[in-house]
């Protein structure tokens, strides 16, 4: 259960990776209220490549 943090931001990080790749939205709540944004992949693109996060291509 300690790693149970780093593992939700892992798998955070993946979901908005993505959302940005399928052009889908991703949900989130931000200040109590749910946000939907569609994440852009070169938002992303430093964030992926300093985590080693795999692009995926289906």
């Amino acid at each position: 259960m300690e790693n149970a943090g780093a593992g939700l931001t892992r798998a955070a990080k993946r979901a908005r990776l993505l959302a940005a790749q399928n052009g889908t939205e991703f949900v989130v709540v931000r200040d109590g209220k749910i946000v939907r944004e569609i994440p852009k992949l070169e938002q992303l693109d430093g964030e992926s490549q300093k985590n080693s996060l795999p692009l995926v291509n289906d």
